[in-house]
């Protein structure tokens, strides 16, 4: 190597080359520094995964709220229909109930259709309703005693 001397003149470059090491990270640090990296990668995915999972079940939850708001939407639909349809019969049995509470059509029908005839004055049959034809409870019973009554006289 070049030696500095005051008798030497040197001309040139002289300067000295450096004695550089260079920087070398021992194996230790380069696997803690790995280790590390790999873990933030993984914490990293992780979080992904959780976040993707979060939306997938925060989809499927908005998707079956909105079937089960459809199916009810339907039904209330198939409800509403079934209920015009009754109403619209209603109306049909109103006005077939007028028409059949019309006395000349009761009489129309019972002559053409059903062959009946107007009854005349020879045709009727009188009864006698002043005679009491109807027995009621009091006087089943009255009868009763009146029986028992009949019997114990002619005993004693």
């Amino acid at each position: 190597m070049n030696e500095l001397n005051e008798n030497f003149v040197i001309s040139g470059n002289t300067v000295l080359a450096p004695n550089y090491e260079p920087y070398r990270e021992s194996e230790q640090k380069r696997q803690v520094r790995k280790n590390r990296s790999s873990k933030n990668n993984i914490n990293k995915k992780i979080i992904v995964i959780r976040n993707i999972m979060i939306a997938f079940i925060v989809g499927i939850t908005l998707v079956g709220r909105y079937c089960i708001i459809y199916n009810l939407q339907s039904e209330l639909n198939t409800t509403k229909q079934n209920i015009a349809a009754l109403n619209k019969e209603n109306e049909n049995l109103k006005v077939d109930l007028v028409k059949y509470n019309n006395i000349q059509y009761i009489e129309d029908v019972a002559v053409n259709k059903l062959g009946m005839v107007t009854p005349d004055r020879n045709d009727a049959i009188y009864a006698d309703v002043s005679k009491k034809t109807i027995i009621s409870a009091e006087s089943k019973s009255n009868e009763g005693k009146n029986a028992v009554n009949a019997l114990a006289e002619k005993i004693f």
